[in-house]
């Protein structure tokens, strides 16, 4: 390679690592920097459900995991709860890797009831809501969120598994990032034995 194309290919080299420079600074700007929300986001309306009929849904909720789980499918079960925090409207169970439970009943959900109407209701979820059901939630208007174990409790039951390979990212900082103050309570961990019995049968 004579010196005319190596002065050019240093330079171009040079270029390049500038603008990787660059757009890495910019990268980390933009997504370390916190997106201030409004704190006047709606706030679902009516009363918040006590802790016996949290503990109550979400048993009744594990027991659709377990139908789920005795037809083959992955141990997660959800149901979605009435404004009044007593009456169940749906359950669903896992249906697949992409199907998931709460997805699956949150764009149910969607078909049959206003988006107004939702707004009052309660999902409950046997494991914390994953990125893309946290996400179909908020998507459904569904104003509250209650989860027995958390994303983390239950990647540390399923490690890498080639049918689970479960992120760790909270369903609160999901909701966080819109514009919409829907209200979570989870893990709850007089639950969390029970719902991760099934996980532990199931995974290993």
């Amino acid at each position: 390679m004579d010196h005319k194309n190596q002065a050019f290919n240093r330079r171009r080299l040079l270029q390049l690592a500038g603008l990787s420079i660059v757009s890495s600074s910019l990268c980390t700007t933009l997504f370390s920097k916190e997106m201030t929300m409004p704190d006047n986001r709606p706030t679902p309306p009516g009363k918040d459900p006590t802790p016996e009929q949290m503990l109550r849904h979400l048993k009744q909720a594990n027991k659709v995991a377990q139908e789920a789980m005795d037809k083959g499918h992955h141990p997660f079960g959800a149901i979605l709860v009435a404004a009044d925090n007593e009456t169940v409207v749906m359950k669903q169970g896992n249906i697949d890797s992409v199907a998931h439970a709460e997805s699956t009943l949150a764009q149910r959900a969607s078909k049959q009831f206003s988006p107004d109407e939702l707004w009052g209701m309660t999902l409950y979820s046997t494991a914390e809501p994953c990125v893309m059901c946290a996400g179909t939630q908020y998507w459904a208007n569904i104003g509250r969120l209650v989860y027995g174990m958390s994303e983390r409790q239950l990647l540390d039951l399923t490690g890498n598994h080639s049918e689970n390979p479960t992120q760790d990212v909270p369903s609160r900082y999901v909701f966080s990032r819109g514009q919409k103050d829907i209200r979570v309570w989870g893990p709850i961990d007089a639950v969390v034995e029970e719902i991760a019995a099934l996980h532990v049968a199931f995974w290993k």
